[in-house]
């Protein structure tokens, strides 16, 4: 059974995912600090997480993480109830990707200079690929069949387009907007007027914070190996697959938080 180690992450991720989110909230509570958004999309993004983990523990008490013969055996209709979950599941995942992506690019024009054009215009384009990734995240998913319910009932007649390629499409573009966005602030940081010391520590601070880039390559890695094999038994395959997906949407969202718990600290 898959479905008992997947389960127990989530739920330790979600008490450190919701622990770090409190602790952002009482931070700008204590320090008097002015509310932007990149708070209210952080705080967002620990919603979506929370229901996206609601539901993939919802499909394990029915089947996930268990060989699909044996589900079948045990009652088909659970399979169309689990894809049911896993189709809403997604797109509340697409949300907990993107939606911390959006926070630290809001983070970043509310600490650097906004007269910086450079960075302005990097940060617009950020903002709007991740908003039309997200978009285009919605429509795929919604209208991935035709007809929809096929997505969870794929003895219906109709087409589909194609999850593989559609996962490491979404994936790759999750490894290079991560590493943009750990790039943006480099030269900003190195030109503090601050010891050479202080600023390679900034620097080496701020890599650690944003170590969600290492969970993007894991679940590119993960699409590539694990998707193939979902058609054939997909309640026993999933779960690798989710502790990538669910690792990459925590840490997202404990990484954009990160700068507040240290400001509470201090």
């Amino acid at each position: 059974d898959r479905g008992t180690g997947m389960a127990i992450l989530l739920i330790v991720l979600l008490v450190l995912t919701t622990l770090m989110t409190a602790i952002r909230i009482v931070s700008k509570l204590v320090t008097h600090q002015r509310w932007w958004w990149d708070d209210f999309f952080a705080i967002l993004s620990l919603v979506c997480s929370i229901i996206m983990f609601g539901l993939l523990l919802a499909w394990k008490h029915i089947g996930l993480g268990l060989h699909m013969d044996l589900v079948l055996a045990t009652d088909p209709n659970l399979l169309l109830t689990g894809g049911r979950y896993f189709y809403v599941a997604t797109m509340f995942f697409d949300s907990s990707i993107c939606l911390p992506k959006l926070s630290a690019i809001f983070f970043y024009a509310r600490v650097f200079r906004t007269n910086d054009r450079s960075l302005r215009i990097q940060l617009w384009a950020l903002g709007l690929i991740i908003a039309g990734w997200l978009l285009s995240a919605y429509l795929v998913t919604i209208f991935q069949c035709h007809p929809i319910p096929r997505a969870w009932d794929t003895s219906l007649p109709g087409t589909c387009v194609n999850t593989y390629r559609w996962f490491l499409a979404t994936a790759a573009l999750s490894c290079v907007i991560d590493i943009w966005i750990l790039v943006v602030p480099i030269p900003r940081i190195w030109g503090l007027q601050v010891s050479r010391r202080r600023r390679i520590y900034l620097l080496v601070a701020f890599f650690l914070a944003y170590s969600v880039i290492v969970l993007s390559i894991g679940r590119l890695v993960a699409t590539v190996q694990i998707v193939p094999r979902l058609t054939s038994d997909e309640t026993w395959e999933m779960p690798v697959y989710m502790y990538w997906a669910a690792l990459e949407a925590s840490i997202s969202i404990l990484s954009v938080s990160t700068p507040n718990a240290t400001a509470l600290v201090k």
